[in-house]
């Protein structure tokens, strides 16, 4: 693996993010903490840290990007930058998928660590609290007035059926398409997702498992998943052209890259926002071991 000039991780209390970090090759490592992970102090990792609490993602990502350029450890057009999304929170992810583009980044690489397994297989707690809102990531409000048409709603199915509820809940309205992990990080983490999935059947809409309501994109593949997408939505959107596209990631990590990808490229232009339902917290350590890493190099 590369040698990076900076290398950015979201602290966490499972093995698979302190294994990443100290095994990669930096110049420069910092360690990114969420305070929704409600780490104690003796909890907190040594080193270097970024730690901003109170605000949204956008204002997060945006403050951790623009300090490393003023105090110069990121150059937008040399820094060989690596980014662990592993422990990010999915909003904070999609927002620097957006921000670096805005500043003109042109190559970053991602890294994702699979854990052997979920703590307690498909009772694994996800989310933390109560759900405070359901509402579009920041920078991916869309603009629903381009079509102003049915909703129609992707939704990546993940273990949290709580935060599946929620955004059910809250677009009850729309008509609803699932997005699975298959081939699934590991052999038993598909059931395990469909079993936590039903919990939602009824917000769902979808009592009976409809075959017609579901595709599949390979829960470690991001660029699979932008495909998977668009697949989805244009024969959708050829049908109905007045479609109003909304999409909520609740997968894997490198399943909410790949919702972030398409929107980035594809999306955006045909109106399409994402939407996510936050929780006041979020499980400081889901899964165990470290099984497989992989890095995914995204070009702008």
């Amino acid at each position: 693996m590369d040698a990076y000039d900076l290398f950015l991780a979201a602290f966490n209390l499972g093995e698979r993010t302190v294994e990443i970090y100290n095994q990669i090759s930096a110049t420069e490592k910092i360690w990114l903490v969420h305070e929704e992970y409600s780490l104690t102090h003796a909890e907190l990792p040594g080193g270097q840290t970024f730690d901003l609490g109170g605000v949204d993602e956008a204002a997060y990502c945006k403050a951790l990007f623009d300090g490393l350029i003023a105090s110069g450890k990121f150059d937008v057009s040399q820094t060989r930058l690596c980014i662990d999304i592993t422990g990010i929170l999915r909003p904070h992810l999609m927002f620097m998928i957006l921000y670096l583009k805005r500043l003109g980044v042109r190559t970053v690489d991602m890294l994702y660590a699979e854990p052997k397994h979920y703590a307690l297989k498909e009772k694994t707690p996800f989310s933390t609290g109560s759900i405070v809102d359901v509402r579009p990531v920041r920078g991916f409000e869309g603009s629903s007035s381009i079509r102003g048409g049915e909703d129609f709603l992707v939704i990546g199915m993940g273990y949290d059926d709580r935060l599946l509820s929620a955004v059910a809940e809250n677009k009850d309205k729309a008509e609803k398409h699932q997005l699975f992990g298959l081939p699934s990080l590991r052999a038993d983490m598909y059931q395990e997702s469909v079993l936590r999935s039903r919990k939602a059947a009824d917000e769902l809409g979808d009592p009976n498992f409809s075959e017609t309501h579901r595709s599949f994109a390979p829960a470690n593949d991001p660029f699979g998943t932008a495909s998977v997408l668009g697949e989805i939505i244009e024969p959708r959107l050829a049908q109905h052209a007045s479609t109003s596209l909304i999409l909520c990631p609740l997968g894997t990590k490198a399943q909410a890259l790949g919702f972030a990808l398409y929107y980035v490229f594809e999306g955006n232009p045909l109106g399409a926002r994402i939407v996510f339902p936050f929780s006041e917290g979020y499980s400081p350590k889901t899964g165990t071991g470290l099984a497989r890493a992989w890095l995914y190099r995204v070009e702008f």
